[in-house]
């Protein structure tokens, strides 16, 4: 008989220490909530066997108190059709994780309320919005049905549990865990070996966690059963369910995906019976696999298959006196990226070498309007010249390159010797790729060339700048910076003597003047929404 004691101690022991340390933290009771007032004023009472603590807020229609260190001790915990005093609804939930229960009261609409507490109560009131009085509601005496219980299934094993395991024996350990829990725990023959370990305060999910995942092995829910084994044995057992399963056939039609481009994301959820084909004639996937494969691929076409947005860009490339440029009323927020003397971080790069005085400067204008008819009004001064005037829509995420220029022709020899002609492009070239933002902001990679050709020469002069920029929609990107020094020569005199060889030197004066001019880019995206 002592022996079997002695036996029974040894085998209860571990679990009873380890139950010691898996105690709840509750420490207040929700008991009652009543809803009662007059024509003029709703009054919610919240009843509680002790003193509690609270924070609350509002989101919408609803009121919102977190309960500290609080359990509901009615049978229900929702509560619809209240439709009294401008209440809709009440809810209770428990957030074990942070040792609080969640009262929820749904009004009509958003009201100015008061709430205070005063013994074991909380004292909750507004005006009553219906304006009309009501019979009183009590939450302790509505009668139980399914529908009050429409949290039960999401409860989680209450409290918070502490562990401190040296070599426990894993099998142990989930017997243990499973007592306590309540839960169905199922253990394969793989599964072996002594844990040790210290948890303080987690919930029993993260316990159960760490404890399987620390060990090297997995486990999965199948309906009320935990089942728990190394990963390779799901593994093998849903590969050889796959494989018994027969295939369906199903034709998935996109709108506005391309299919080549999303074939790549399904070949990820087929089984090893699966086969993607694409229909380009039709603008389809054709899918061959089993039917709970099916699901997933259709949950993804169903993200991935939606409208890619665009960007309608419009572009003005104008030369422009330089000290008049400055003084457009542009805010230029990025300059002298390539002088040492400067420590500039930013997301602009000078591709190309340019004379020493030349600088990148990134600029951004929000009444663009405004700049526009001036620059109108300039050119038709003299003062600046559109250059090109390009418009381009443009999807989301995608380069569209726009050239304004010319191409010409250059003889060469090829690599046999042949004569061949090859076309050069010279002018602005520009290359974009917008990227729309959650907050409809665009950031716009830039890459500008503007390049010339010497007709004497051949020579082709090129200057490239690359940058990342960040506006509104509707807002105006400007690079600046492509500065050319030009020189004038001017001639007056007494006409016919002038023309005169050598005398006509005495006849005649001649001037000489450099004028500074820049070429300025302006780029404006907007957004194209469809409503």
């Amino acid at each position: 008989m002592t022996e079997k004691r002695v036996f029974f101690l040894k085998i209860t022991l571990p679990f009873l220490l380890l139950l010691v340390s898996f105690c709840p933290l509750y420490s207040i009771q929700l008991l009652d909530i009543t809803v009662k007032g007059t024509a003029v004023e709703t009054e919610i009472t919240v009843n509680f066997d002790s003193p509690v603590n609270y924070t609350e807020f509002t989101m919408e229609n609803k009121l919102i108190f977190d309960l500290l260190k609080t359990e509901s001790g009615l049978e229900g915990n929702k509560f619809v059709g209240i439709n009294r005093g401008g209440v809709n609804s009440i809810t209770l939930i428990p957030f074990y994780t942070a040792n609080l229960l969640r009262l929820t009261i749904e009004l009509i609409g958003t009201e100015t309320y008061t709430a205070f507490t005063d013994g074991n109560k909380l004292f909750i009131s507004f005006a009553n919005p219906e304006g009309k009085p009501f019979e009183p509601w009590s939450a302790s005496e509505q009668e139980i049905t399914p529908s009050n219980l429409g949290y039960e299934e999401t409860y989680e094993v209450p409290g918070l549990i502490s562990l401190d395991l040296e070599n426990a024996d894993i099998q142990t350990i989930l017997r243990a865990m499973a007592h306590y829990g309540g839960k169905n725990i199922v253990a394969g023959d793989e599964v072996k070996g002594t844990i040790t370990m210290k948890l303080t305060n987690i919930t029993w999910k993260q316990a159960f966690d760490v404890i399987v995942k620390t060990s090297g092995y997995s486990y999965r829910e199948e309906e009320n059963i935990i089942r728990v084994a190394l990963g390779i044995t799901f593994d093998k057992e849903r590969e050889s369910s796959e494989l018994a399963q027969p295939v369906v056939y199903r034709v998935y039609k996109l709108s506005f995906a391309d299919p080549r481009e999303v074939k790549v994301n399904v070949d990820k959820l087929t089984s090893k019976k699966g086969k993607v084909e694409v229909d380009g004639r039709t603008n389809s996937l054709i899918v061959t696999d089993i039917e709970s494969r099916h699901q997933d691929i259709k949950d993804l076409l169903d993200i991935l298959d939606a409208p890619n947005p665009q960007v309608d860009i419009e572009i003005r490339v104008v030369d422009i006196d330089y000290d008049y440029g400055r003084d457009l009323g542009i805010s230029w927020s990025l300059s002298n990226l390539r002088s040492k003397r400067h420590n500039v971080t930013a997301a602009g790069t000078l591709l190309t070498p340019a004379p020493s005085y030349f600088d990148i400067t990134i600029g951004t204008v929000r009444n663009f309007a405004k700049i526009n008819a001036l620059l109108n009004f300039s050119e038709r001064e003299g003062k600046t010249k559109t250059i090109a005037n390009p418009r381009i829509t443009a999807l989301n995420n995608r380069e569209a390159e726009i050239l304004g220029g010319r191409k010409f022709p250059v003889n060469v020899l090829d690599e046999a010797g042949n004569l061949v002609t090859r076309y050069f492009e010279v002018g602005t070239k520009l290359r974009v790729t917008p990227h729309i933002n959650s907050k409809d902001e665009i950031t716009m990679d830039i890459h500008a060339e503007l390049s010339s050709v010497d007709p004497t020469t051949l020579i082709i002069t090129s200057t490239e700048a690359k940058t990342r920029q960040l506006v509104n929609d509707g807002e105006t990107v400007v690079l600046g910076g492509f500065i050319r020094e030009e020189e004038q020569r001017s001639e007056a005199g007494i006409p016919i003597l002038r023309s005169i060889p050598i005398l006509g030197y005495f006849f005649k004066r001649t001037g000489r003047s450099t004028s500074k001019r820049e070429v300025l880019i302006f780029l404006t995206p907007h957004i194209i929404k469809y409503y």
